[in-house]
Parts: C-alpha cells; sequence; structure tokens
C-alpha cells in the first residue's frame, strides 16, 4: 500500500484499518483528502490481499464533513465548471468505496456529519459509539447532500426518516440511529473498536469471492430488475460452483465433525449480543 499524508492506514494481515488523519479539522474533506481516498480505492479494487477495510477516524471524530474553510479560501476563483468537476470527482470517490471488492465497516469514533456521513452511507457496515453524533445538516447551510447521501440514506431507512434527517437538518444520536436502521451496531467508545475488529476477523473467515459477488449484487438491487437481477446471479454462481473456495469448502464439511471445526465456525453468524 502507498502512503498517503491525509490517510492513516494499519495493515493486519488480510484486514486494512484506514482512518481520515486530519484531526486539526476533525477530519473535514478537503480536495486532498478525497484525492487520496480515490488513489487508496483504485489501490485497493486491484489488489487480493485485503478481505476487509475498516474506515474510521484520527482523534475524537470520524469526520465533520466538508471543510468549509477551502470553500472560503477558493470562492473567489472557483467557476460553476470547476465546481461541477469537483463535486462529481467527490461523488465518484465515495462511488469506489461502495464498489471496494472488500467487505467496508465505518467505526464510526465520534462527530459524522455530512461528507463523512455520505462515506459512511457507502460502507457496508457501520458500527458505532455510543457517544457519537451523526448528522447531514446541508439544509441549515442552503445547500443539499450531494454526494450520493440523499439516495443512499433513503434507500437504507425509507423516504419518512431520510425527510426527518435531511430536511430538518438536526443532530441524530447513535441509539436513534441505530433505532431508524442507519448504523447496524451502537457499543460503548471502548468497545466499539474491538468490535469491528471482531467482524473484520470473522469475515476473513469465509470465502472472499461470494462476498464479493454478494455484495455487488447488492448494491446493484435497486436499480436492476428481477430478470436481470437474475442472470447477474446465475453468471456470479457459476464462477463460484467452479472455484476452490467453494471445493474446499464442500470438502470440509465432509470430514468428521472433530475435524471441521473451522467450517463450523465459517456456518456462525456474526457475533450480534453486543449493541
Amino acid at each position: 500500500m502507498n502512503q498517503y499524508k491525509n490517510l492513516k492506514l494499519q495493515n493486519d494481515k488480510e484486514i486494512l484499518a484506514v482512518s481520515l488523519n486530519r484531526p486539526q479539522t476533525l477530519n473535514a474533506f478537503s480536495p486532498e483528502l478525497f484525492d487520496d481516498l480515490a488513489a487508496l480505492c483504485d489501490e485497493l479494487a486491484e489488489t487480493t490481499e485485503m478481505r476487509v477495510v475498516i474506515f474510521t477516524g484520527v482523534g475524537k471524530g470520524f469526520s465533520s464533513g466538508l471543510d468549509l474553510k477551502v470553500f472560503q479560501q477558493n470562492a473567489a476563483q472557483w467557476t460553476q465548471d470547476d465546481l461541477r468537476v469537483l463535486i462529481r470527482h467527490w461523488q465518484e470517490t465515495f462511488n469506489k468505496v461502495e464498489a471496494l471488492p472488500q467487505i467496508t465497516i465505518a467505526a464510526i469514533n465520534g462527530v459524522c456529519l455530512g461528507a463523512g456521513l455520505e462515506m459512511i452511507l457507502a460502507c457496508d457496515f457501520r458500527v458505532c459509539s455510543s457517544r457519537a453524533t451523526l448528522a447531514l445538516p446541508e439544509a441549515k447551510l442552503g445547500i443539499i447532500p450531494d454526494l450520493g447521501g440523499i439516495t443512499r440514506l433513503t434507500r437504507m431507512v425509507g423516504p419518512a426518516w431520510a425527510k426527518e434527517v435531511i430536511l430538518r437538518g438536526r443532530n441524530v444520536s447513535a441509539m436513534e440511529a441505530l433505532r431508524i436502521g442507519m448504523v447496524n451496531r451502537v457499543a460503548d467508545p471502548g468497545d466499539m473498536p474491538g468490535i469491528a475488529r471482531n467482524w473484520a476477523q470473522q469475515f476473513c473467515k469465509l470465502p472472499f469471492k461470494a462476498l464479493s459477488h454478494s455484495k455487488k449484487l447488492i448494491n446493484a438491487a435497486y436499480d436492476t430488475q428481477l430478470p436481470q437481477a437474475l442472470k447477474a446471479a446465475e453468471y456470479a454462481q457459476l464462477q463460484l460452483l467452479a472455484s476452490e473456495e467453494f471445493r474446499n469448502a464442500v470438502a470440509a464439511m465432509q470430514k468428521p465433525s472433530n475435524e471441521s471445526e473451522e467450517s463450523q465456525e465459517m456456518m456462525e453468524p456474526i457475533e450480534t449480543s453486543q449493541v
């Protein structure tokens, strides 16, 4: 993995921990942070070494959103065309996060606003500190969440709650986010990183290709009619049935019970008792 100024990377075998690294701004998104994140996603899309990526923030929070000081400093020189290019690049960056073949887990360690929330909505799972605050406050500034947040949040929680969060622009507590389906788990601040890591380790035990194909089909479900979805599932399944991972998993299940503990672990659900 390359090194990035605005990202802190910690590689642990098949798990990559990625921390947004602008603590002086509570990890606000600058153009350079978007560039680093896009470049990292391009790297990850080409690697077979990493199975899970955990995204979090350095310091006391995940992200405070877009760095508004950057806009103030460049407002006089940025044209409409400049802004259009930037917005499309930033949208594509979060699209790349969503499209990663790896399982992605957002470990939300504190405040998560604006672009930060739009980013975690592009992740597969969201494990949240009980002290975290989440919000899309753009309406209060006279703008909208334009990086995919409107669509992803509406698909995730439904239009009624999406309007509650977006149109009112109010803060949402961790427990309310859990109740409406915005996050998957809430844990005490000291326990949250360990739970995210435990989930990552359990995903590493499962066949990577099957997870990657399933993730891709789920992400496309809202935009695909059933006949096309079934055809895509058929294509993926034919590849998986011919894979070494499938043959090894079937062979492991045929072993005597005292020799197949690992295959039994693969059949067990991810621990959900800690909320």
